[in-house]
């Protein structure tokens, strides 16, 4: 079956199983779920799409009730072939979603891309992508505070370099990016081969990489602070991250008991990367582990430690 559109779309799904399926030659996604609970996608192939592939949301982000969905053991190759950027592969969503075992190779921009909270992305296998774009990550999220508590571990990412000729600027593509002061993530016992930077913070709070494994990346590891320059009217009193933590209600349960690090936030150098770390990671054969100097990192109240050269 081909289709110009989405193969498969739900909005309300609720104890949900779709397994062992193929779906190929659609103009638009293959499959989109949002509002999903306790779903699980299960064992899909899916290729030769024109947009997106597999697109998974549910949870209720005002009172942080978990979707419980589940995306599992499923390729998605040879996307975005008509749409070249903002395609993922995987787009993901929600509160309390599991992205896990899965593979994405093949495309031109990102492989998994969204917005999340209390999310679990596990032994995923990610290669060949962002090959004609930059400014992007195979794994890329950005501009909030309140997408938080996302745990990423024991995941694969390989040959994630711009090989296009860019038209405007230097190519800069990252494994994993957290854009625009993104914070809250947990990253540990990750794999990272032959990318541009491995690990990229752009000045984002209390993310913490640790024993993560970088080899023939140009850097490692990236971290900026740019809540202090371009970007500080975002991360001000008035500005548009606060104004998302009012929204939900972040100083009353259950914000105000499941996070309670934003109710100080504004007490704890708001616009620096603080308490971001980079602690126990093992490099091998990159030109730097950071691109930015121990000591400019602790001036930003964040850490760098415990980092050591060796091949595996």
């Amino acid at each position: 079956m081909y289709s110009r559109e989405v193969a498969v779309t739900s909005t309300t799904t609720l104890n949900f199983t779709m397994s062992n399926s193929v779906v190929a030659g659609h103009g638009g996604r293959a499959l989109r779920f949002s509002g999903a609970s306790n779903t699980l996608i299960h064992n899909i192939s899916a290729h030769g799409i024109g947009c997106a592939g597999l697109s998974l949301e549910g949870g209720i982000l005002s009172s942080l009730a978990r979707g419980n969905s589940v995306l599992q053991h499923s390729t998605v190759h040879d996307f975005a072939l008509w749409k070249r950027t903002y395609n993922p592969g995987i787009a993901f969503g929600g509160v309390g979603n599991s992205f896990v075992h899965n593979t994405v190779y093949g495309g031109p921009h990102s492989a998994m891309l969204g917005s999340c909270n209390d999310c679990l992305f596990a032994y995923n296998n990610i290669s060949d992508m962002c090959y004609e774009s930059t400014d992007t990550g195979a794994f890329y999220t950005g501009r909030s505070w309140i997408r938080r508590g996302n745990v990423m571990h024991n995941n694969i990412f390989s040959h994630i370099r711009t090989t296009e000729h860019t038209v405007l600027g230097a190519p800069s593509v990252q494994a994993i990016y957290l854009d625009d002061q993104m914070s809250g993530f947990e990253i540990f016992n990750n794999t990272f081969i032959d990318c541009q930077k491995g690990t990229f913070i752009g000045g984002g709070r209390r993310n913490h990489v640790y024993n993560n494994y970088y080899e023939d990346c140009d850097d490692a590891v990236h971290l900026d602070a740019r809540g202090l320059t371009w970007q500080k009217a975002s991360c001000s009193k008035d500005g548009t991250f606060f104004q998302e933590m009012e929204a939900v209600h972040y100083d009353k349960p259950p914000w105000s008991t499941h996070y309670p690090e934003l109710l100080t936030i504004f007490n704890e150098h708001p616009c620096y990367p603080t308490d971001s770390s980079f602690t126990s990671n093992t490099y091998c054969k990159c030109k730097h582990f950071a691109d930015v100097s121990d000591t400019q990192i602790h001036d930003w109240y964040a850490t760098a430690s415990n980092n050591v050269e060796k091949c595996n």
